[in-house]
């Protein structure tokens, strides 16, 4: 009898070539869509991290300043991602992150603020900019480093970022 029980045990922990399987980091993410669905996700140092909130959410372009942001507890700590770039915004147009003023990427802790800098950088891409719905859509990525008060010299990667915002003009 116990061996009957250990045996269906181990079946039903594994797949069986049932199509059950635990979803990596990467699938976790929300899809790159073009709607507004106000999603943002990335991956944080290869973990998943997703805004699950329309509240945590911000995305302006006011002015030719782009200003896209999401909070989220991540480690069981309030973090926020930002991203920052003052240009003219087009679809399709890609922009280098690579210093801690503009265009610059961000990660945040309670305790701690990491930046991208010309050492370490990044990129975002438009991939959809619908001015009349005010939708902004596209992905992005970026290495940061923490600044001097932090205590620490340890590196954020920021990878495989995406959102679909409905943007304040």
């Amino acid at each position: 009898m116990c061996v009957l029980f250990t045996s269906l045990g181990l079946c039903i922990s594994c797949d069986l070539g049932l199509g059950i399987h635990e979803p990596t980091e990467l699938e976790k993410l929300p899809p790159l869509t073009t709607s507004g669905e106000n999603t943002f996700g990335c991956l944080v140092n290869g973990e998943a991290y997703i805004v699950t909130s329309a509240y945590n959410l911000v995305a302006m372009y006011q002015q030719g300043v782009l200003f896209i942001g999401g909070e989220n507890d991540f480690r069981e700590i309030s973090t926020h991602i930002s991203l920052l770039v003052e240009d003219r915004i087009a679809e399709g147009e890609a922009f280098v992150l690579n210093t801690d003023t503009s265009p610059k990427g961000e990660y945040y802790t309670q305790s701690c603020f990491y930046s991208t800098s010309s050492k370490y950088s990044g990129r975002i891409e438009i991939v959809y900019f619908d001015t009349k719905g005010h939708i902004i859509s596209g992905t992005f990525e970026f290495l940061a480093t923490a600044n001097d008060a932090c205590g620490n010299d340890e590196i954020m990667n920021i990878s495989d970022g995406r959102f679909d915002l409905q943007y304040i003009p």
